[in-house]
């Protein structure tokens, strides 16, 4: 039976935390199989080296959560983790408990920098000597420390490696979900561009045309009724009332024809989000919302693009919901990022200064700041009539 995407999706993101979780089995059931052999299961160091390996366990699933739940604790987390591994190290006299500290340092580097990371290392695996060396007096105290730190530094590279590649591949999927939304609209503008191309074409020609044949029959009806034919008079009446239906008919085709050159926007907004890994985005658009100014549809779409790129980029945001509405002529976007931490300094880069642009350049208005769900972008476009 093959697997679902959905979990085909979860073994992808979560094959790291799998394969730690395997090692920490593999570490706490040797250990306790060893100490137990030489004490009763039920002495006190069997269990509290079993209550330290199941917290340290906690302690990792929750700092390595992809949600952002327990914000204010998770530094803490991550240092009681640490602070467990080595003191199972001094509970229990196995030299590869310190495989503990090399899980530890691959989780690191997604909560500090890689320099600091560098600058920590070495320090860090100082209490493995200490232990190994004073506590359980291991001739090869310095070697062993030596080895782990070896451990913990080429975990600290593989996960900073891991981060950066992460990053690469995000930033340029979204790239690319930007070229497929910009193409989208760029069809849609050329389509609008030929229909309203067409529209006038019929409007100015065939419209100008038709309304000369008019005027031309009322002539001709009026001619013959002065020389007293009434059968011919009857005949050009008809064919009076003909052209009239006809140029009816025009006009009302070029209207529709105007009419419906809206730009489907909502399709270009789907490649821009579509197999999006983070976040997921809500679409709150208005049922009967037309978008057939290209130069608003265009900025609007840019506004987007930037949003999302600052939600993935600064934040661990798992949700962004999109709101849409159109009134009179006046369009109103609202972007909002649900994030749990939220009310921290916010200093205007490029992404939303362009923004502010887009929207000033149409004779709109930005509004940026926090809310009780979190950041919120709201910007107003206005159409010129």
């Amino acid at each position: 039976m093959e697997l679902s995407s959905t979990l085909k999706s979860w073994l992808v993101n979560n094959v790291e935390r799998l394969s730690a979780c395997l090692t920490w089995l593999f570490v706490s059931v040797s250990a306790l199989y060893f100490l137990t052999m030489q004490l009763t299961f039920w002495h006190w160091r069997p269990i509290a080296a079993l209550a330290l390996f199941i917290s340290i366990a906690i302690c990792f699933v929750l700092v390595t959560r992809h949600d952002e739940s327990l914000p204010r604790w998770r530094y803490f987390l991550l240092w009681a983790m640490y602070a467990l591994s080595v003191a199972s190290q001094l509970l229990l006299p196995y030299a590869y408990i310190a495989i503990f500290v090399v899980i530890w340092s691959a989780v690191l580097p997604y909560y500090l920098s890689w320099g600091k990371c560098l600058v920590l290392c070495i320090p860090l695996a100082l209490p493995t000597v200490f232990i190994q060396e004073v506590v359980w007096e291991e001739n090869q105290a310095l070697l062993t420390g030596a080895l782990f730190w070896t451990f913990n530094l080429f975990a600290m590279m593989m996960s900073n490696t891991a981060i950066k590649e992460t990053a690469a591949r995000e930033e340029a999927d979204a790239l690319n979900r930007q070229l497929i939304s910009t193409q989208h609209l760029m069809k849609q503008a050329i389509t609008q561009d030929e229909r309203l191309r067409i529209a006038r074409n019929i409007h100015d020609v065939v419209g100008h045309h038709l309304t000369a044949l008019t005027i031309n029959l009322q002539v001709a009806s009026r001619k013959s009724k002065l020389a007293g034919n009434d059968e011919v008079k009857a005949q050009i009446d008809q064919c009076h009332a003909i052209a009239k239906l006809l140029l009816s008919d025009v006009r009302e085709a070029v209207s529709d024809i105007r009419e419906n050159a809206a730009i489907d926007f909502n399709g270009a907004l789907q490649s821009l989000i579509s197999d999006l890994p983070r976040p997921q985005v809500q679409l709150d658009i208005q049922p009967d919302f037309i978008l057939s100014n290209v130069k608003i549809a265009d900025a609007l779409l840019r506004i987007i693009q930037e949003g999302l790129t600052n939600v993935i980029r600064h934040t661990q945001s798992h949700r962004f919901n999109i709101s849409l509405s159109k009134h009179d002529n006046v369009y109103t976007l609202i972007m909002q990022d649900v994030q749990l931490n939220v009310e921290k300094p916010i200093t205007e880069g490029n992404g939303l200064i362009g923004m502010r642009e887009r929207v000033s350049a149409l004779g709109g208005e930005l509004q940026t700041g926090f809310n009780a769900q979190g950041f919120c972008i709201r910007a107003t476009l206005v159409e010129a009539e």
